[in-house]
């Protein structure tokens, strides 16, 4: 009947909602993939049920050619900042003035580091999504948007108003950050800065199946448009936010402030907060609380009068960019560096920064002879945030990436639809052998302790080793060349080296730098394969074959293969005595692991990952790194990310971390 499955829509509402925004579950995710199942049963069925705001349905649309642009109903205004409590207490002052009152109320809230956005219900269902733009047009993003688990396609509760546009932020966590950059890192792309600039880029991608790979999360914070009557102050603006389904701030993340002290005390409590928050934030929002009192305060050209951000200072630091070299990696990707006058920050002295890449530099406008302010991104990598263009010298010129490599001279190339510029002089290119030589040695690869990149450097520039097999050609006597090799530390590099001999040929597969293989790839192309001849010989076809190995990465091991060269490499290693094996696979028959294909997801209790893939390789199955239709099982623990909802895209049998101990 129609009516259970209108009640079955709403149960799986209510769990993607405890799931996914009050992060609290009440069933497993084996009883909620039961359901997901039985709606999608019931939605084949019975067809003329199924409406646009099914659960079924988040990634419905098909990739679209652009973004066409659509009017704000309100107009989206950004805040003006301030970056100290003098700043803020001439605000406090102002709103006091413009009211004529001595006391007025405020609501603080944290200022989320990522894009904002507009989303617009209408009779409680999901209809539109736009960027802010110039404020009053912005990019129609109703596919992507839909995407996100965290945004309701249809709203919940009481008072559910004919009209609601409300206004938030769309965010990168950080556990997903990390795990888009690795992906990028292995496929020899560049990383994203920072989570903000990788939800910007993530939220413009033309196909929304991607869009709901990257991990995104929304919060919600402000009425743009509604026509509830009884919403009174911002404070409670949250509040009704919540009631509707919507992610909201949580509880100890907002608070009513009455006067200056008040709103500083919550704004160093979160600070004090801000590094164990699982996303970035780089301030507070105040805003006058009662809301009648905005339109008597009105707004300036660009920004309301009844609210301001209070800026977290990071630790910063001006200085000068003497130049802007160019870097070449191990895949060959030109990157832009400012050599810097050095300049202490954040407990070390910085004489470097990254710029990126060529679209980045153009962007901030980054000339040689600038003064710019620099921090820490992430508190670690070191970038220019902005130039002081009132101390730029005269007569500067705009930065171009060299046409020529600056290391090998070799003419650039720049591949279609990349913003990478590469050298392609991958066996004559000093520093690309450098590099290369150094992730070989390094720990996910070879695993060769007192190999590092400085070491690598010497023996590269001394000219005592010139490829990866060279390594294992290295006397005592050449390595006393070295500065600061004495007996000992020749002794301790020699033994690692032979050590290193005695290796699992993932590793070795991964510490060759095929182009787009990983560490999760190596692995598997070591248990399909074998051996690194087997590997050497398989074609397309077999590749494309083998789960986790797609069109381009089938074509990158195909070509390298195909190189002379790379076959000379490995014959000389395997002649210096390097024995890669592949780890046996303990074939159980009768176990029920046997010949299916896993994949994992989220944080396990019990076991790590590679405790868990060793199990179930153990019983005769296999550990895959995306969800495709020849998944078996996906066995998830907790704080899943997107193969989760690709598993459940595709009907594919999840596993909670129990289920998974009782298959054992």
């Amino acid at each position: 009947m129609k009516s259970d499955y209108l009640k079955l829509v709403e149960e799986i509402r209510k769990h993607d909602r405890l799931y996914y925004v009050e992060n609290r579950p009440v069933i497993s995710d084996y009883e909620y993939d039961h359901l997901f199942k039985k709606l999608e049963k019931m939605e084949a069925e019975h067809p003329e049920w199924v409406t646009a705001t099914s659960p079924t349905q988040r990634v419905k649309d098909p990739l679209t050619k652009g973004f066409k642009q659509a009017s704000h109903a309100v107009p989206m205004l950004s805040l003006d900042n301030t970056y100290n409590q003098e700043e803020l207490g001439d605000f406090i002052e102002r709103v006091h003035k413009l009211l004529e009152k001595k006391q007025v109320p405020f609501c603080t809230e944290l200022k989320m580091d990522g894009v904002a956005v507009s989303v617009r219900y209408e009779k409680g269902v999901y209809v539109r999504a736009l960027t802010r733009g110039d404020g009053r047009k912005g990019d129609d993003i109703t596919s992507n948007m839909r995407t996100l688990r965290s945004v309701p396609l249809e709203l919940t509760g009481s008072h559910i108003p004919d009209v609601l546009e409300i206004r938030g932020e769309v965010y990168m966590p950080h556990k997903a950050f990390q795990t888009q950059n690795k992906r990028k890192e292995e496929a020899g792309e560049e990383p994203w800065a920072n989570p903000r600039n990788a939800a910007a880029g993530s939220l413009k991608l033309l196909d929304p199946h991607e869009v709901s790979q990257r991990g995104l999360a929304a919060v919600f914070y402000g009425l743009a448009e509604s026509d509830h009557p009884f919403i009174s102050t911002q404070f409670h603006v949250h509040e009704y936010l919540e009631k509707l389904g919507l992610p909201v701030f949580a509880s100890k993340h907002r608070a009513v402030a009455d006067s200056l002290e008040e709103i500083m005390k919550f704004a160093h409590k979160i600070e004090q907060q801000r590094d164990d928050l699982p996303f970035d934030i780089d301030g507070i929002v105040i805003k006058v609380d009662p809301l009648k009192y905005w339109p008597q305060l009105g707004t300036t050209g660009k920004s309301p009068r009844w609210a301001v951000a209070y800026k977290f200072a990071p630790e910063q630091a001006t200085t000068r960019i003497r130049e802007i070299t160019t870097q070449v990696g191990r895949t060959g990707v030109l990157t832009p560096v400012a050599e810097l006058e050095p300049v202490f920050l954040a407990g070390s002295t910085i004489s470097r920064a990254t710029l990126h890449n060529e679209e980045e530099v153009a962007r901030k406008d980054i000339r040689e002879g600038d003064y710019v302010v620099i921090a820490k991104g992430g508190d670690v990598i070191p970038q220019v945030l902005e130039v002081d263009l009132k101390r730029r010298p005269s007569h500067t010129k705009h930065w171009k990436m060299p046409a020529h490599c600056p290391v090998c001279g070799t003419h650039v190339v720049r591949t279609e639809g990349e913003v990478a510029v590469r050298c392609p002089n991958s066996k004559g290119c000093e520093e690309q052998i450098i590099r290369r030589i150094a992730y070989f040695a390094s720990k996910d690869a070879m695993d060769i302790d007192h190999m590092g990149e400085k070491v690598v450097e010497q023996l590269v520039r001394k000219k005592l080793i010139h490829r990866v097999s060279d390594i294992y050609t290295l006397t005592a006597e050449d390595l006393a060349k070295l500065e600061g090799f004495k007996e000992k530390s020749i002794h301790n590099l020699l033994t690692s080296i032979d050590k290193s001999r005695h290796v699992s040929l993932a590793r070795f597969i991964l510490a060759l730098s095929i182009r787009y293989v990983g560490e999760e790839t190596a692995e598997i192309l070591s248990q399909e394969a074998g051996s690194i001849q087997k590997l050497a010989e398989m074609s397309e076809e077999e590749l494309l074959n083998i789960e986790g190995v797609g069109d381009k990465m089938a074509e990158a091991i195909v070509a390298y293969f195909k190189d002379h060269n790379n076959l000379k490499e490995i014959g000389l290693l395997l002649e210096n005595g390097v024995k890669p094996h592949a780890v046996k696979k303990v074939i159980q028959t009768s176990h029920a692991f046997f010949g299916k294909t896993f994949v994992l997801t989220g944080t396990l209790h019990n076991y790590t990952r590679d405790q868990a893939e060793a199990l179930i390789k153990e019983r005769g199955g296999k550990v895959t790194g995306s969800v495709s239709k020849k998944t078996d099982y996906v066995l998830v623990g907790e704080d899943p990310g997107s193969k989760l909802d690709k598993a459940n895209e595709l009907q594919i049998k999840t596993l909670s971390e129990k289920q998974f101990e009782h298959m054992l």
